[in-house]
């Protein structure tokens, strides 16, 4: 097993900047997940780190040792892609072995190493099966048992669910977190889903436009969002915003207002960066925290547009009558409500994050902040 590290990791086309000096350090057995909208750079920075794209500026370590001009073969890695690439006329078997056997191991060895991987993967029962004759899910599983074989110091996944129907996803995402749990190997693991992310992640690194927007635990990023993009982004359904004016601050938080009513949040800015008086700032609000009481800092009247009842939970989006903006709220199954009906959204100072114009948050305050 090994960690890696990324220094100013720079890869251009031209004069497009792919990635933009990426600093990473992922340690040894983590399991880390790049996530960022299709073309924010997670796929080229997973390739970089196999060497299957060079780099245009920067170094990469695995294990402590610089990778930069090591060919793919040599680097102790593995790579399961989005398309499962199995050949169609070898058995399950033969594809889990099959780079084995490029590198000449001996057979006994080999088949030794693939009745490992397939029993971690309850393929066991159909080591002599084709991949026609396989599910979705058992192609994608035949996959992750080639790269286990070769038993490499990290894993890279390249988006291996997204060919899969949505039960399949679910199913695989736990698979894979297991598999981690068993095989304790640094994996990462490249999404757009942010959900994929959440549910699977020891840290999330976080890509836009190609460049590191933050790092950290699932649940930093979902309580703490260093920007308004990683605050949309994680967490679904996205965060709501509103503009809101800002007024003055002091150690218990900032003063804001909002269609001229005031509320005191608990939040600070950062750097110490200085606001005047009126300047637009965006109120941002998770859609969990919202309630129809009409209780809270601040109200906001509107009307729901749509309901979606998906059994547990359901989800009314509410047209915002001063903003004439629209609101996601989530609602509890046993709560009525119709297309139609005016209501009064209610929110929590506590709850609420700030950001300045250029989308930078401003730090949520706890109660040892507070003097």
């Amino acid at each position: 097993m090994a960690g890696l590290v990324l220094q100013e990791a720079t890869k251009k086309f031209g004069d497009n900047v792919i990635l933009d000096a990426i600093d990473l350090q992922i340690d040894d057995g983590q399991f880390v997940v790049f996530v960022g909208p299709s073309g924010c750079g997670k796929s080229t920075l997973l390739r970089i780190i196999a060497g299957l794209t060079d780099i245009s500026a920067g170094d990469v370590y695995i294990g402590g040792k610089k990778v930069n001009d090591v060919p793919p073969a040599e680097r102790g890695i593995a790579m399961v892609f989005q398309s499962y690439a199995l050949y169609p006329h070898m058995t399950v078997e033969q594809n889990m072995g099959f780079s084995l056997r490029m590198a000449r191991e001996q057979k006994e060895v080999i088949h030794k190493k693939v009745v490992a991987a397939a029993r971690i993967l309850q393929l066991d029962q159909l080591l002599d099966r084709r991949p026609k004759e396989l599910s979705g899910g058992q192609r994608q599983r035949v996959a992750i048992g080639r790269a286990i074989v070769r038993q490499p110091q990290i894993f890279l996944f390249d988006e291996p669910l997204s060919n899969l129907d949505a039960e399949l996803r679910v199913d695989m995402r736990v698979q894979i977190a297991k598999l981690h749990q068993q095989l304790k190997t640094t994996m990462i693991y490249v999404t757009h889903d942010q959900v994929e992310a959440m549910t699977m992640a020891d840290q999330i690194v976080v890509l836009n436009d190609g460049q590191l927007q933050q790092v950290g635990t699932p649940m930093t990023l979902y309580h703490y969002p260093r920007n308004r993009f990683v605050a949309s982004f994680i967490g679904s359904p996205r965060m709501n915003f509103i503009p809101v004016s800002y007024q003055s601050s002091n150690s218990k938080g900032v003063d804001i207002t909002l269609g001229g009513k005031k509320a005191s949040l608990p939040v600070k800015a950062v750097d110490g960066e200085s606001y005047a008086t009126g300047q637009e700032l965006f109120l941002g609000i998770r859609p969990k925290h919202l309630n129809m009481r009409g209780k809270g800092s601040l109200i906001l009247p509107g009307k729901i547009e749509v309901v979606e009842k998906l059994g547990g939970l359901s989800y009314a989006y509410v047209h915002l009558k001063e903003n004439d903006m629209q609101f996601t709220v989530e609602i509890d199954e046993d709560v009525s409500l119709a297309a139609g009906k005016e209501i009064n959204l209610g929110l929590q100072a506590v709850d609420c994050h700030l950001f300045d114009g250029d989308g930078r948050a401003f730090r949520r305050l706890t109660r040892f902040d507070v003097h």
